[in-house]
């Protein structure tokens, strides 16, 4: 079973690694993490495995004036294809509406078909690309869910 709860401090260690194996090509680093603690605009959720108390999934985002734009949302490898990434989207959006947001925001490698599709079942739409935004490399979808 996997509940969910607000980053802290202790979680950063094992965030890191879920981000090293989820994007390996331009992982977010231990100060970001960090600064996010302290970011009144951000809002990062942490999926814990009741079973063994480690981290298995996380997700955050930036909610500004009406808007919010999801920064981050991944799955230990260990824990996908179980509904984790639904369930934390979910609530994320949920978040969004109890603060009045009208739109969220957000970017995912183009090459992410899973990610992809959920976002389109949750209602996102494709609004736009950005060229080798991923580690200059991979191109990047912009998707929006009107609230």
């Amino acid at each position: 079973m996997i509940r969910f709860e607000l980053m802290r401090a202790q979680h950063i260690d094992e965030i890191l690694e879920i981000e090293k194996k989820c994007f390996p090509d331009d992982p977010w680093t231990r100060n970001m993490f960090e600064s996010e603690l302290g970011n009144k605009m951000s809002v990062f959720v942490c999926g814990i495995d009741e079973d063994s108390e480690k981290v298995a999934a996380y997700g955050g985002m930036w909610l500004i004036a009406d808007l919010s734009e999801i920064t981050n949302i991944a799955v230990d490898p260990a824990f996908q294809r179980e509904g984790i990434g639904g369930r934390l989207l979910s609530l994320l959006i949920n978040i969004c509406r109890e603060r009045k947001a009208a739109a969220v925001h957000l970017e995912v490698r183009d090459g992410n078909i899973p990610a992809v599709s959920m976002y389109e079942k949750f209602g996102f739409k494709r609004v736009g690309l950005r060229k080798k935004y991923y580690g200059g490399k991979h191109d990047a979808i912009l998707m929006t869910k009107i609230l």
